[in-house]
Order: structure tokens, then sequence, then C-alpha cells
């Protein structure tokens, strides 16, 4: 009998601690919350704004440096693939650099979006984000916060829709909007991926300030055959492979 009341008191115990487990659980996810709620609501001074402005255009530069491909000087010094293989050092590094610098304004000011510090600087935040693809967590992380500016009045749907594909790609998912592409071997735009429904793809896209998917492909298209040129006349591809045609 004695063995079997201190084996019901155990059996009892354990769903208390339980319980108190998810209490406590509950508590750190409200604090989290607004602790999130908090720091999309703080406000930047007029001085404040202009330091920041400052600091995202020497960020967006940096990032824009290093969007390309490697210098001739450096492919000529070193051979394409080893001039490929510094750039591509160069570019993680400086993308590591700015990501960080990014992060520590987040912290400080919120999500810098359009009603902070203007459409431009808005664009050169959200650029080091679109960026960011070796920090899928950060990068869903500010699509919530772009989600709750948007609440807030915000009309920057297009930054949201290109932020959002670029995630679902990084996670091998299709795309909702179609904005991140490759290339098939005839040289036609591609949706990496693939989409989630090719049917609603153009109002959606319409919704988020983008335009017609087709329009959109074909220009990409267009652009990609004349950057290749010789090498799709060598496959005897003479002209751009547009849809529709």
């Amino acid at each position: 009998m004695k063995s079997q009341i201190q084996k019901s008191k155990g059996s009892g115990a354990r769903p208390a601690m339980k319980l108190e487990h998810m209490k406590q659980l509950i508590l750190w996810s409200f604090v989290g919350l607004l602790l999130l709620s908090c720091n999309g609501n703080k406000t930047i001074s007029e001085e404040e704004k202009s330091q920041v402005v400052d600091a995202l255009n020497e960020i967006m530069e940096l990032d824009q440096k290093y969007a390309g491909i490697a210098s001739n000087e450096l492919r000529e010094k070193h051979g394409n693939q080893k001039a490929w293989e510094i750039f591509k050092k160069q570019r993680d590094s400086i993308g590591l650099l700015n990501k960080n610098r990014i992060k520590e304004l987040y912290s400080k000011y919120g999500y810098l979006g359009e009603q902070k510090v203007g459409e431009d600087a808005a664009t050169d935040f959200w650029v080091v984000i679109q960026h960011a693809d070796n920090d899928i967590p950060f990068q869903q992380e500010m699509l919530k916060a772009m989600e709750t500016e948007i609440a807030k009045g915000s009309k920057d749907k297009y930054h949201y829709a290109m932020l959002e594909d670029r995630i679902n790609v990084n996670l091998n998912k299709p795309q909702r909007f179609g904005s991140q592409f490759t290339y098939n071997d005839l040289g036609q735009a591609i949706p990496k991926n693939g989409l989630v429904d090719s049917t609603a793809v153009d109002s959606l896209r319409k919704a988020h300030s983008m335009p017609d998917f087709i329009e959109y492909y074909n220009q990409m298209t267009e652009m990609h055959f004349e950057m290749n040129k010789q090498l799709f006349l060598d496959k005897g591809i003479t002209e751009p492979q547009l849809y529709g045609n």
C-alpha cells in the first residue's frame, strides 16, 4: 500500500511541474512580444535620422561595390578563378559587416522603413537584409517586422514580396511572387524553385506593386541574351526566346 501511495504522489507531481513550466514559457513569450512591439515603436529624432541616413548610404555603397563581379584589375592580376575566389571572400566579409551594422540600427531604432527615414534610405536598409542569405532567421525576423510596418501604414509591399520570395528560395521552397529567377538552357528567365500558384501570380504581383509576370520575365530574358549574345549565337540561338511568341 505504501509503495502505491508513493507512486501515486510521484505521478501527480509531474503534471504540476509541466503546468509551471508552461506558465513560464507563456510569460517569456509575452515579454518577447512586448519587447518586439516596443522596438517597432521607437521614435527617431531629426538629428538621429540624418546620422542614420548617412550610415545607410555608406552601407549601400559598400554593398553595391561587391554586388557585381571581380574587377578587371583583380582578374588580370590573379586570373578569373582566383580573382573570383578573392572577390567572393571580400564580398562575404563586407556582407557580414553590413548585416551586423543593420542589426545594430534595428536594435536601436526598430525597422527603418520609409516612414522613419524616407524611401531611399529605407531601400538601403532593406537591400542588406535581402542579401543576407547566410542568415535566414534574420531575414525571417525582418519579414515579420515588415508585416508590422505594413499594418501601420507602410506602402512598401514591393520589398516585402521580394524578401518573402528570397527566404522561400533560400529554404528551397516555391515562390508566391516569382521575383527570384534563373535561366534555362534556352536563356529564358524562369522562377527559382517554381511558383506556389501560377494562376494567382499576376494578381499577387499587382497587389504588391510589381510588373506583370510575363512582361518582367521577357525583360530579364532579353537582358540575359544581350549580355551573353555570342554564347547564344554559338548555340544557334539568334534571338531572345520570349514567352508568348
